[in-house]
């Protein structure tokens, strides 16, 4: 309402001068937009982006596969924020919510034989799971592993010859590229939206821990976690996995985790049923206005501590790459192989230091240990 009472005197002020100009005799101008100028080239060009979608609906659609669970023991759900959810087993729910009994979601074909990705929670705390491909036919499956730090989980399905995705890193995508997004919202298997890439390289979201996700306006809706984002071209780019919502409902703004992160994690939980993260055993602070992420607090034997890392350092690069936030440094130690030395440069009391640390395992969610004051540590900093 509030547009049609803006509008309203405006087009009577355009009556007017209409009307005056007529009772001038002088002759009205020509109007900006002629809704009869739509040329063939303007159609060809619609039509083209049309046969587009199309193509890459009909070439991935063997290749995405809808996903029941059951779950032994339903608990209530807890609500942690008001732009927080996941869209998981049982429908759309806040961000830290225990799934409900039953739930649906999607999942892709990584490789022809049988193995299938998804979101972590939407497998998370399942008794029973099922996939159906998109011919019809339905297989239980089997959990290689789940990795919660980054949302990702590896199915496996007793089949052969499936067709397999074709991935891309985020690298290749810009803000602004058109991309689809296919999966089962509310059960509706095979949908397909259509939107650009809105954002990259969104962190600090707090739906896992490592993020540095896609932001997406292609519609997303719960039963759509686990399923591609994927380009023009067919290939796959990324994993939807949450929306950030108001209404409970498609807001426009979708994440979704570049299959950089998500390739690298199944390929750890296919090998050894887990992911091994790089670790330096530090809790990290980000710098109001400046670059790089400080030591908050030092775990006592711990990686860090043995190169001589201090609480209150600031770290700026890792490897001569520039750090530029708490998150930053996460992914970038996370994604070293354990065992591997890197290079710090470090800012201490104003001045320039350097250090070489040798990363561990970053323990496994849930595992607390403890810094040199015996508080709680998070895992894997």
């Amino acid at each position: 309402m509030r547009h049609l009472r803006t509008a309203l005197p405006l087009m009577l002020i355009l009556a007017s001068m209409a009307q005056a100009d007529e009772t001038s005799g002088k002759p009205s101008p020509a109007p900006l937009v002629d809704a009869t100028s739509t040329t063939a080239e303007d159609l060809r060009f619609a039509r083209n982006l049309s046969r587009a979608f199309r193509h890459v609906a009909k070439g991935l659609q063997p290749s995405v596969v809808s996903i029941r669970t059951v779950e032994a023991n339903a608990t209530s759900a807890v609500a942690r924020g008001p732009m927080r959810f996941r869209m998981g087993p049982g429908g759309l729910q806040p961000e830290g919510a225990v799934p409900q009994r039953e739930g649906q979601g999607t999942g892709f074909v990584l490789r022809e034989d049988g193995t299938i990705l998804t979101n972590n929670h939407v497998i998370r705390g399942a008794s029973q799971i099922a996939v159906r491909l998109s011919d019809g036919r339905e297989f239980p499956a089997t959990v290689l592993g789940g990795d919660p730090e980054t949302d990702v989980a590896v199915l496996r399905i007793d089949t052969k010859g499936l067709t397999p995705v074709r991935v891309i890193e985020s690298g290749e995508v810009e803000v602004g590229d058109w991309v689809l997004a296919l999966g089962n919202p509310f059960g509706l298997e095979q949908t397909v939206t259509a939107g650009i890439i809105s954002a990259k390289g969104r962190d600090e979201v707090g739906l896992a821990t490592f993020e540095n996700y896609l932001q997406t306006d292609a519609a997303i809706n719960p039963g759509n976690s686990g399923g591609p984002l994927c380009t023009l071209d067919g290939a796959v780019v990324g994993m939807n996995t949450a929306i950030g919502s108001r209404t409970g409902g498609n807001d426009g703004v979708g994440f979704a985790i570049p299959m950089e992160i998500v390739k690298r994690a199944a390929d750890d939980i296919v090998q050894g049923g887990r992911v091994r993260y790089g670790y330096m055993g530090v809790m990290l602070q980000d710098l109001d206005g400046e670059r790089g992420a400080m030591i908050g607090s030092v775990l006592s034997g711990g990686p860090a501590d043995k190169a001589g890392m201090q609480r209150g350092d600031v770290i700026r690069r890792v490897d001569g790459v520039a750090i530029g936030s708490r998150a930053a440094l996460m992914r970038a130690i996370g994604a070293k192989t354990p065992g591997t030395t890197v290079k710090l440069d470090l800012l201490r009391d104003g001045l320039d230091v350097a250090a070489e640390v040798t990363l561990a395992t970053r323990p496994s969610a849930g595992v607390a240990v403890r810094d040199e004051r015996g508080e709680v540590l998070v895992p894997g900093r």
